[in-house]
């Protein structure tokens, strides 16, 4: 499969550093302001940006030996995320829940710039709009990938870093930690947490957000009984995810995971709706869920190479995911989960 230049672009790649703790390991707490700053980072040639990749059954993955995450990164998975990404900003009124709790956490100061990290930003489109609202905050946005612009606004920075280990910000120096759709790239969601907190200051604002994986019915019906093949699918992911990879759901626990570090307060969880397919009376809503349905085709065809991979039987895959996208579009009142979570830094 052949590269294409536009699909895989990068500003600045962030180095490991040594040292670190048992949870978050490569870090480095060097009072050198110099690496919290762009001169701890440089410029990935383009002839080097293939090498982040490897190719497997047609489709294009990372290459980082340690990541778990297990999804292609390829032209028609960045069309998924970026696609979800415009979704969720319509479905929410923005990128984020409270824009009260944003403005606090990015009021001007005096002494420094304002700073935003976006923990597995991926194709970087949460970065640009975050960009283009608050053009004087400085917005770094992390991933294990090249794969977003190559021509970010001045405010921008876009670094690659496995966000399993230490992150390179000072302790104290970020006030907006973004992370959303992370829980396949991270093996322990409780050290993540904790490490956003390092980098929080007091008072930073930590924005965590993930689908739920798993079958959902409007007005809680059974979905065991309305949708058993998404239900089966779900728990085949579940279980090759936990077995090949060590990775566990996120999704219902991000609230526990974030009040139990102890380093936070005003935790505020929501549950977002998002229905599959054109069953709801809005008409809104129904073009939501007919894009989103659309959205989640790719995702389920995606989970179907990777659970393949992983060993699981080609045939029994094939007709949970045929199944389950029969489901889609044949059963009323199908819909997702998308849980949001914010959190005020309390060190």
């Amino acid at each position: 499969m052949a590269i294409e230049p536009y699909h895989l672009s990068l500003n600045n790649q962030g180095h490991p550093s040594n040292g670190g703790d048992a949870n978050m390991p490569g870090g480095n707490d060097d009072d050198d302001d110099r690496s919290d700053t762009d001169s701890d980072i440089t410029e990935v040639d383009a002839a080097e940006i293939p090498f982040y990749f490897t190719e497997r059954d047609g489709r294009l993955f990372h290459s980082h030996g340690s990541s778990p995450y297990p999804l292609p990164v390829d032209a028609a998975e960045q069309n998924r995320i970026n696609g979800q990404h415009d979704l969720l900003r319509q479905r929410m009124g923005g990128i984020y829940v409270d824009r009260g709790r944003v403005i606090e956490a990015l009021r001007p100061s005096i002494s420094r710039v304002r700073k935003v990290v976006d923990l597995g930003t991926g194709t970087g489109k949460w970065v640009l709009d975050m960009a283009f609202e608050f053009p004087d905050v400085m917005i770094h946005g992390i991933d294990i990938v090249p794969i977003a612009t190559m021509h970010p606004p001045d405010n921008v920075y876009f670094e690659i870093h496995d966000i399993n280990t230490r992150l390179r910000f000072h302790d104290a120096s970020v006030d907006i930690v973004h992370a959303r759709s992370v829980s396949m790239a991270v093996q322990s969601y409780p050290a993540l947490v904790n490490e956003v907190a390092r980098i929080l200051r007091p008072g930073g604002l930590f924005l965590a957000c993930e689908w739920g994986r798993c079958a959902a019915m409007e007005n809680n019906l059974d979905p065991h009984h309305l949708t058993p093949f998404a239900c089966r699918f779900y728990h085949a992911v579940a279980e090759t995810l936990h077995r090949s990879r060590g990775l566990a759901p996120v999704a219902n626990y991000l609230k526990d995971f974030i009040e139990s570090s102890g380093r936070f307060d005003r935790v505020e969880c929501k549950r977002i709706i998002m229905p599959i397919g054109t069953w709801h009376r809005d008409p809104s809503m129904q073009q939501l869920g007919d894009r989103f349905r659309q959205s989640l085709e790719v995702y389920v065809n995606s989970m179907q190479l990777m659970m393949i991979q992983a060993g699981r039987d080609p045939v029994g895959v094939r007709e949970l995911v045929d199944g389950y996208v029969k489901e889609m579009y044949t059963v009323q009142g199908m819909i997702c989960y998308f849980y949001t979570v914010q959190a005020n830094c309390c060190n």
